[in-house]
């Protein structure tokens, strides 16, 4: 059923649990994982500064970071699930990219973080995660 899952991480601290949830998903199923990252454009202020680096060097130095928090959560993952980490620097929004690498991967099911806010009667869903769970094919498992 599941045989391919798209693991989409950021850096809000949910990667680890949603790497092991969705790790465990692929190990069940004995499916593969695609565990994917977009790595955002510099703010303008960066880009100025940028200026005065070799050209692209932000850009390069952006997706190398993106790969390393790749990798980092990649150990995460059950030795024997066959796995795939790519980096994807975001010529548009997260959510986006996140449904576009789902159809370009062929998932079967994606799986990222949920932000809750305690303060609120009900979870809210951070607006990446609800707008891929409007607009991807596939169903989606929100880790909180």
């Amino acid at each position: 059923m599941f045989r391919k899952v798209l693991i989409a991480i950021d850096e809000d601290g949910h990667a680890e649990a949603v790497v092991h949830y969705g790790g465990q998903l692929a190990q069940d199923v004995h499916g593969e994982v695609v565990v994917f990252h977009v790595v955002q454009p510099p703010p303008t202020y960066a880009t100025q500064a940028g200026m005065y680096l070799p050209e692209g060097e932000l850009r390069r130095a952006a997706t190398e970071h993106g790969r390393e928090v790749l990798r980092t959560a990649a150990e995460k993952l059950p030795a024997e699930v066959p796995s795939r980490l790519v980096v994807k620097y975001g010529e548009h929004s997260a959510w986006r990219e996140i449904v576009q690498a789902a159809e370009r991967e062929q998932a079967d099911v994606i799986v990222l973080g949920a932000h809750s806010q305690a303060n609120f009667a009900r979870p809210v869903l951070g607006s990446t995660a609800e707008k891929v769970s409007r607009h991807v094919k596939v169903p989606v498992l929100l880790v909180r």
